[in-house]
């Protein structure tokens, strides 16, 4: 199986915690990458060369299903290559927040999370060598959430392509952020 993994850097800063989660990726699998997407972009255009000269009415449904589809890949395909040159996530930990935010440069919306109403913080269960681990490990994906909790009712997932010590460290920074949150918020 083709991996990606992740870098994670811890910083401290007076009562604050900056957690950043970069794509680690290997030079090959950007290049791979970059090429399919060129592949596709030709293979499109191709295809809508051929239409834009005219095609049977019958065969105008094929194409325009296709080119959706072609579209939607491509979008997705760019998306990855663009995540993985520049994408990262950063979680604050400071007084009663993590505030979360998945960032392509310095693009992205910041999500604040109150840490009582954090619930479940764990590891996501992928229950081994599913379909849906394998997909999430690959490098052409974005996904992957390694870490997981309850907000509200509705489950959030961070944390893409972490090691299991990763995980592990994470999961220990938050619990202890929560903890004295949970203490600040009882002396007041």
């Amino acid at each position: 199986m083709i991996k990606s993994g992740s870098k994670v850097s811890v910083e401290q800063i007076d009562e604050t915690t900056l957690i950043t989660i970069s794509p680690k990726i290997e030079q090959w699998q950007v290049v791979s990458l970059g090429v399919w997407i060129v592949v596709w972009l030709f293979c499109g255009m191709f295809v809508l060369l051929s239409f834009l000269k005219g095609i049977p009415q019958e065969q105008q449904i094929f194409y325009l299903v296709f080119m959706g589809f072609w579209a939607y890949f491509l979008f997705y395909a760019t998306r990855s290559f663009i995540w993985n040159r520049m994408g990262a996530e950063h979680i604050r930990l400071s007084n009663n927040f993590l505030d979360y935010k998945r960032a392509y440069g310095n693009y992205g919306r910041v999500i604040s999370y109150d840490l009582e109403n954090i619930k479940n913080l764990g590891k996501v269960n992928y229950e081994d060598k599913t379909w849906a681990k394998i997909y999430n490990d690959a490098f052409w994906t974005i996904g992957g959430e390694t870490l997981g909790f309850e907000y509200l009712g509705k489950k959030v997932g961070l944390g893409f392509k972490m090691e299991e010590s990763q995980v592990k460290k994470l999961l220990k920074q938050i619990s202890i952020a929560s903890q004295k949150a949970k203490i600040t918020e009882k002396l007041d």
